[in-house]
């Protein structure tokens, strides 16, 4: 178990200093924000990860995180930019992609993890965890869809979740 918790801190040691670079570096406030909200919740999943293993897996208190939150937070990132700072030149749209692939790649991680585990605590905390990548995933591509197409976005986001960024 020791190495499969190796692997998931490693990954999300990765995730944590990728988004604090990519903070570090777009000049978009929106972008600028999501990444740096990004990078603090992949060091609290390390923390979480931590925490949990060396409690054997007693899981307290509610999981890694929820779409609630990530959404809250997103919302209030939004709406504390004017338009104009909410647009970002094509270029710069790597950093989305990358990040998009990223949490991809965590959330496979995560679901095989979850179906290995040898008990249904370890079980219940990976899945939460591939949960918690999930909602990362969506906050990338509803921005970067946003960004890229706005008014698509708006079209296709009109009676979604998230209709709050119009």
């Amino acid at each position: 178990m020791k190495e499969i918790i190796e692997k998931a801190l490693d990954f999300e040691r990765e995730g944590h200093e990728f988004y604090e670079k990519l903070a570090g570096e777009v000049a978009n406030p929106l972008a600028k924000k999501l990444f740096a909200s990004l990078a603090e919740q992949e060091k609290e999943h390390m923390e979480r990860i931590q925490e949990i293993y060396a409690s054997d897996f007693q899981v307290s208190g509610q999981a890694p995180g929820t779409a609630e939150n990530m959404e809250e937070t997103m919302k209030q990132i939004f709406h504390e930019l004017d338009e104009s700072k909410k647009r970002i030149p094509l270029e710069q749209l790597e950093g989305y992609k990358l990040a998009m692939e990223l949490e991809k790649r965590g959330i496979k991680m995560y679901r095989e993890l979850a179906e290995k585990a040898l008990g249904e605590k370890e079980k219940a905390f990976f899945e939460a965890l591939a949960r918690e990548e999930r909602e990362h995933l969506t906050a990338l591509d509803n921005v970067y869809r946003f960004l890229v197409d706005t008014s698509t976005w708006h079209a296709e986001e009109e009676s979604r979740v998230w209709n709050w960024m119009v």
